[in-house]
This record gives structure tokens, C-alpha cells and sequence, in this order.
């Protein structure tokens, strides 16, 4: 949760903070030294409209530096995918019962203030849950997994309605939609070892050596009932050719999983395309370099 609020709500936060010293300044426009919390409450303003726009800046940045790929070309490291979200079994919101990859939910119940009967209530949390399931990312290419533990999740759905005096709220990823990730994909441990390759290898020819008949059937050429060096070299051969061939298949087939970076690198899920998250960070970026100029400008008035 802490993720998402220190992604999502930044923008507002610098927003609200704006709102409440312009407040605060109205109301003490009387006091003696105005001028003086006027332009304390102006640096503030300033510091915290610098560090907003930096944070929109970076995750621009972010973004914008990650390579795109399609997930059969995708390649150890950092990188972004876009496809259709979907889990191996159907997944649903735990109340509302909507068919998706990824949801939370919480449950508040309105109980009186301080246990008394007075008509005033107040919202209490009753409980909390975050589904942790891996889901399967697919585009034209291939498909693969996605853990969504640590992610920010980002332009969710959400639904809140009450009922026999609870509110219920959910906020979800549905299901067979576009979704954006942009995470760690490391692909070294899907590399086929030679010494896992070679005990393969053995097993298939042994599987061979079992069934001799077949064995005669597509390896014995010159028809004289026996297997010589060289026709089992050629068996070998095409073990080893199935062996690799059967690792492939299982890679592009989705055998291995996108996650939270080790480092500070973001790890993102959305429902927006990058193209309009870009978009959206441009103009956060703009807005606050517009406000730090004309705090700037204010503060410098009023020194």
C-alpha cells in the first residue's frame, strides 16, 4: 500500500499542501507578522513543489529509458511488456465477485463515536486483503508470468457500495484487458545448462534404447537389423536437437516470470498504456514547474 500511495498521491499531496498554506495565510492576514509566515509558508511550498516535480520527472524518465518488447524477444534485464492480463484459474473480487487478475478490498463499518449513542459515527476497518496470485501476461508473441508483489498498481477499477451498515470497497485489475508492466525480467536461470542438456540428452536415447524396434525403425538405414556408431551418432544428434528445441518451446510458452526489481528501479502495472502515462507525467511536470515559478516569484516579492 505504501507504494501505491507514495506513487499516486504525491501530485495531490503538493496539491493539498498549496491549498492549506494559501488557508492558513487567510486567516492569519491580520497577524503581525504575516510577512514573515508568508514567506515561511512560501519556502515550504517551494521545497515540496521542487521534490513533486522531480518525482514526476524521474518516473518519466523511468518510462521513457525502459526498452519495449514483445515478451518472445524479451531479454534478461529491464524492460516494459503490454498485453492481455489473465490467471491460470478464474480469479474474482472477494464481495463484488468481478472476474480479475488482481484486486484489494476493504470492509468498514460505521459504529458510534466512542461507543456511545450519540448520532455521530464514525468509519472503522474491519478488514483488509491483496491478492498475491501470478498472472499471465500474452501479446502476439508469447505469454508470460507476472508477480504483482511490491508492483505499483496504477488506473485500477474501483467499486465501493454499502449494505446493512458496511461500505465495501475494491479496487481491481480485470480480467482479459490490456494491462502495461514494466519490471525485472531475468531470463539467466532459464538458460539450458549443459549438464542438465546432457542428462536429457541421455534420458531420451536411454527411452530409445528401450523400445528397440523403433529404435531400428528410424535410425537403421542400411537395413541390416543392427545399430552402427555412425546411426547412433545420428540419434544422438537428434536428442540433442529435441532437448533444445523443447527448451524453447517452454520459454516462449511463458516458463518465466516478470518482477520487482532488486534495485530502485520502478515496478509498474497499469491499465493505461505508456503512451498515456508518459502523457500524464509531462503535464504533472508542467503544472508543477508552473507553480514553483509563481511560488518563486512570490517568495522573492515578498523577501
Amino acid at each position: 500500500m505504501f507504494a501505491r500511495l507514495k506513487g499516486q498521491s504525491v501530485n495531490l499531496v503538493a496539491i493539498g499542501v498549496l491549498i492549506t498554506a494559501l488557508v492558513v495565510v487567510y486567516t492569519l492576514r491580520h497577524h503581525s507578522n504575516i510577512q514573515q509566515i508568508w514567506r515561511g509558508i512560501l519556502f515550504t511550498c517551494i521545497v515540496i513543489s521542487f521534490f513533486a516535480g522531480l518525482f514526476n520527472y524521474w518516473r518519466l524518465l523511468k518510462i521513457s529509458e525502459a526498452p519495449i518488447s514483445s515478451i518472445a524477444a524479451s531479454a534478461q534485464g529491464y524492460i516494459e511488456l503490454q498485453g492481455i492480463a489473465s490467471t491460470e484459474k478464474p480469479m474474482k473480487t472477494p464481495y463484488h465477485g468481478i472476474p480479475c487478475v488482481w484486486y484489494r478490498a476493504w470492509v468498514y463499518a460505521n459504529i458510534p463515536s466512542n461507543g456511545k449513542s450519540t448520532g455521530i459515527y464514525e468509519s472503522r476497518l474491519l478488514d483488509y486483503s491483496e491478492s498475491q496470485t501470478v498472472f499471465t501476461l500474452k501479446d502476439d508473441s508469447g505469454q508470460c508470468s507476472v508477480d504483482p508483489k511490491g508492483a505499483e498498481i496504477m488506473h485500477f477499477k474501483a467499486s465501493t457500495w454499502r449494505k446493512n451498515n458496511h461500505r465495501y470497497a475494491e479496487e481491481y485489475l480485470p480480467a482479459g484487458k490490456s494491462l502495461y508492466v514494466l519490471g525485472q525480467l531475468d531470463t539467466r536461470h532459464h538458460a539450458l545448462d549443459s549438464s542438465i542438456a546432457n542428462k536429457q540428452v541421455s534420458q531420451k536415447l536411454a527411452q530409445l534404447k528401450a523400445r528397440p524396434q523403433h529404435l531400428l525403425n528410424r535410425y537403421d538405414h542400411n537395413l541390416d537389423g543392427e545399430i552402427s556408431l555412425e546411426e547412433w551418432e545420428l540419434a544422438r544428434h537428434d536428442a540433442i536437437k529435441e532437448v533444445h528445441g523443447e527448451h524453447a518451446m517452454r520459454r516462449n510458452l511463458g516458463d518465466f516470470t516478470l518482477t520487482k526489481p532488486s534495485d530502485n528501479h520502478l515496478f509498474l502495472i497499469s491499465a493505461q498504456s505508456p503512451k498515456q502515462l508518459r502523457d500524464d507525467y509531462k503535464n504533472w511536470v508542467a503544472s508543477h514547474l508552473g507553480i514553483l515559478a509563481l511560488l518563486t516569484f512570490l517568495f522573492i516579492k515578498f523577501a
